[in-house]
């Protein structure tokens, strides 16, 4: 039985790896989206909360209560990349490396890291989370680089068959999001292929808190009395948490994989109902451990009220530079509030707009979504981005939403357009702005004709700036709405039907 339900575990986390992380790298280009899998990841289940969808968070939760470390076993991308890792790993090691231990935890460490998450949150910063999520790391891994390298196969290919496949442009490169990913990716391969689940007992807060509730879970390992001390459940233990000699299992750190049950000759470890049990030598044993996992949830549990409280002394309101945040934002700071930089909304733009921040939205901002025209603008009849969010950071919009959405206004400066500079038609802006905010107006009794911009129709979506063709400022400049606002309709002229009789000329 043991054996069937490992294989079910070990399938289920790939389908939820590859699912996660195609979504990053593949449906990213095409209409196809399953976000779903992505609701199902604990920090944004968690900010989702304050956002409307607590339904994933119960879910999470549940199975915590129930089963133990589940999520970390099976849903949780960055754990099934390390089983995979220590896997490949193992075939450079000897039979006598391969074998495991019994490790004493690293408290001090997971709990500090846990502190560090989790108390900022408190004061209404979620920075520090979402850089130690281990679900938003591997979206920022999947979109840094994982999809630039299935990118740069494409075009390599692209070059060699021409007639079939076409070359697809590179998105914006944004150099410290590349180097912390290709980090944490480096530290999590090294840390599993020394030391298999490592990453998930020492730095990961996530982990520290599920283990904090599966110490209580209803189904866990269990060693049983009749136990020889022959140590074979520990030598496979990918987490180190089994202490032969004593017959314990740390259960904060168990990720219930099933390969101890599986292993055990004598059916000695088996997985059952431990709620209706007295408390064990094994409970009694850990019990500096238990105050530390009371006190890791009482700190989750602070911090999530003192933010669903509105208690954020060290909010800040300012950005650092003129920034627009993406169409479903709602505001800059309900992007802070909510977002954990997984960069979905990023690998969703089919224009390739957004792109993660660095000193525009302030210190406490660092990595989230920001628009960027430089190479194109927001598409008028597109809504993606607000579609993958998983938490609601960028809350779901309709298309004929998105269309008066204004996350900012242009603002066009005379003396930079190429008609006073040049003193030469242009109409560029007029030509590419989907709601007719700019129309032409004679400019200064010449033949020329100058924008005339109506900002109150504006919904900033940058096609004015991207086309503008003045140099080195450009004429037309979207300035960012803080709070995004709801733009005027534009006025749709009717036009007089008119009847064509023969060829009409």
């Amino acid at each position: 039985m043991y054996k069937r339900l490992k294989w079910i575990r070990v399938l289920l986390s790939l389908i939820f790896f590859l699912l996660i992380t195609l979504n990053f790298i593949y449906f990213a280009y095409s209409k196809t989206n399953i976000s779903p899998v992505l609701h199902l990841q604990f920090v944004p289940a968690l900010l989702g909360l304050f956002t409307g969808t607590a339904v994933f968070f119960a879910l999470i939760l549940i199975l915590t209560v129930l089963f133990g470390r589940v999520y970390c076993s099976s849903l949780c991308p960055i754990g099934t990349y390390q089983d995979i890792v220590s896997r490949f790993a193992d075939i450079f090691k000897s039979k006598k490396q391969k074998r495991e231990k019994y490790r004493k935890p690293n408290n001090i460490l997971r709990y500090s890291f846990a502190f560090l998450a989790f108390a900022p949150l408190a004061a209404g910063v979620t920075l520090p989370l979402a850089l130690l999520d281990p679900y938003s790391n591997w979206g920022r891994v999947s979109n840094e680089i994982l999809s630039r390298g299935e990118n740069l196969i494409h075009n390599l290919l692209s070059s060699i068959f021409p007639d079939a496949i076409f070359y697809r442009g590179y998105a914006s490169l944004v150099i410290p999001v590349l180097l912390f990913s290709a980090f944490i990716l480096l530290l999590v391969t090294i840390m599993s292929a020394l030391r298999r689940r490592l990453f998930c007992n020492t730095i990961c807060p996530v982990g520290t808190v599920l283990g904090a509730i599966s110490r209580y879970s209803a189904f866990r390992p269990v060693m049983g009395s009749d136990c020889n001390h022959c140590g074979i459940c520990a030598t496979v233990c990918k987490s180190n948490c089994i202490d032969q000699k004593k017959r314990e299992i740390d259960h904060t750190r168990c990720v219930a994989c099933f390969n101890c049950m599986t292993t055990c000759k004598r059916g000695s470890v088996t997985y059952q109902f431990a709620w209706n049990k007295s408390t064990s030598k094994s409970e009694k044993s850990f019990s500096g451990e238990r105050r530390q996992a009371l006190l890791t949830m009482g700190l989750a549990g602070t911090a999530l009220v003192s933010r669903a409280a509105e208690i954020r002394p060290f909010r800040s309101e300012k950005s650092g530079k003129e920034a627009i945040a993406p169409p479903g934002a709602l505001s800059i700071q309900h992007l802070k509030d909510n977002c954990t930089a997984c960069h979905a909304c990023v690998a969703a733009c089919p224009n390739g707009i957004i792109i993660p921040s660095t000193v525009e939205y302030g210190i406490d901002g660092l990595f989230l979504p920001v628009l960027n025209y430089n190479d194109h603008f927001c598409g008028y009849d597109c809504n993606a981005c607000t579609t993958v969010c998983p938490n609601h950071a960028l809350v779901p919009m309709t298309l004929e939403d998105k269309k008066l959405c204004q996350i900012g206004k242009a603002k066009f400066s005379l003396r930079s357009c190429i008609v006073y500079t040049d003193k030469t038609d242009c109409g560029a802006c007029d030509e590419h702005c989907p709601t007719k905010a700019i129309t032409m107006i004679p400019y200064n009794g010449t033949n020329l004709y100058i924008p005339k911009l109506d900002r109150d129709i504006c919904i900033g979506c940058g096609a004015c700036e991207y086309i503008c063709p003045a140099v080195p400022v450009k004429a037309m400049i979207v300035q960012s709405n803080p709070v995004h606002l709801k733009a005027r309709e534009p006025l749709v002229e009717e036009q007089e039907k008119i009847e064509v009789q023969d060829f009409g000329f």
